[in-house]
Formats: C-alpha cells, structure tokens, sequence
C-alpha cells in the first residue's frame, strides 16, 4: 500500500468518525432521556440506528441544498 492511499484512508476514516461522534453528541443534546434509557438498557443498537438516521437527515438535507 503506497503512502497517497494509506493518507486518503486515514482521512476517510477521520471523516466517518467525526460525523458520528457528533450525530452522537447530537442525540445527546436534543433526546437525552432517550439516549440515557438506551445506555443504561444496553441497547447500543436503537443508538446506532437513531445516529444513522440522524446523519442520513444531514446528507439529505445537504444534497437538497445543493
């Protein structure tokens, strides 16, 4: 693997986490009882499903701008 792809990789993958983390701190701040319910219930899946859908609303919503 050359050192341009490892560099495109390493980006890629810091992009995907940031919007995650903050679909994340999203949910955290407009449905904390929810999120709160989810953790402490361990259903981390209805959490993955609801950053999800959150960040799939941001895209739409972005391509609709464009």
């Amino acid at each position: 693997m050359s050192a341009k792809i490892a560099l495109q990789l390493n980006a890629v993958l810091g992009m995907a986490s940031t919007a995650a983390a903050g679909g994340t701190m999203w949910l955290v701040l407009t449905r904390p009882a929810e999120v709160a319910f989810a953790v402490a219930n361990r259903e981390y899946g209805a959490i993955a499903v609801a950053v999800a859908s959150q960040l799939a609303g941001w895209l739409h919503a972005l391509l609709r701008f464009l």
